[in-house]
């Protein structure tokens, strides 16, 4: 990337925290969602991974601390947010035609984490915690997804893609 794309996005997002936070009274809770959008953006603009792996999950554990610091009992958010930030590496990175071996790698941890996150939200009142109890569906599903894929698809891409 360009030095000059680079710092133009740079500049970007810190004026976008700053008018954040004086719009809505966020303080530092926001740097680390504002540094992962950053890297989101570099993404964006190169297509490189390497913007995208940091890019996710710094997005995803920022909003889960933004959520947290709003609600200010919600332990169970940063660790959700931090799940999700993995899944949606994974989930950008296929949308965007990425083709390497081992891309699912992301779905590892982003899996563990969402599914203890989804243990703490459960014992929270309300609409999150409700739904937080039904998690095991989603298991399920995969599940019955992996075992009725049609025969013959690959499980990885074919050799030098």
């Amino acid at each position: 990337m360009e030095r000059r794309v680079l710092t133009g996005v740079i500049l970007i997002v810190i004026g976008v925290v700053f008018l954040v936070a004086q719009r809505y009274q966020v303080g530092g809770e926001a740097v680390v969602a504002a540094i992962g959008v950053a890297f989101l953006a570099a993404f964006a603009y190169t297509r490189n991974y390497g913007y995208l792996v940091p890019g996710g999950i710094m997005t995803g554990l920022g909003l889960g601390i933004l959520y947290q610091a709003q609600r200010r009992d919600t332990g169970w958010a940063v660790v959700l947010g931090l799940g999700l930030g993995f899944v949606g590496v994974y989930l950008v990175d296929a949308l965007t035609g990425g083709r390497r071996a081992g891309r699912w790698w992301p779905l590892v941890p982003g899996g563990i984490l969402l599914a203890i996150g989804l243990l703490q939200a459960s014992g929270e009142p309300g609409l999150i915690g409700t739904l937080a109890r039904w998690w095991p569906l989603l298991l399920i599903a995969i599940g019955v997804v992996l075992l009725f894929r049609r025969r013959g698809e690959p499980d990885q891409p074919p050799p030098g893609s």
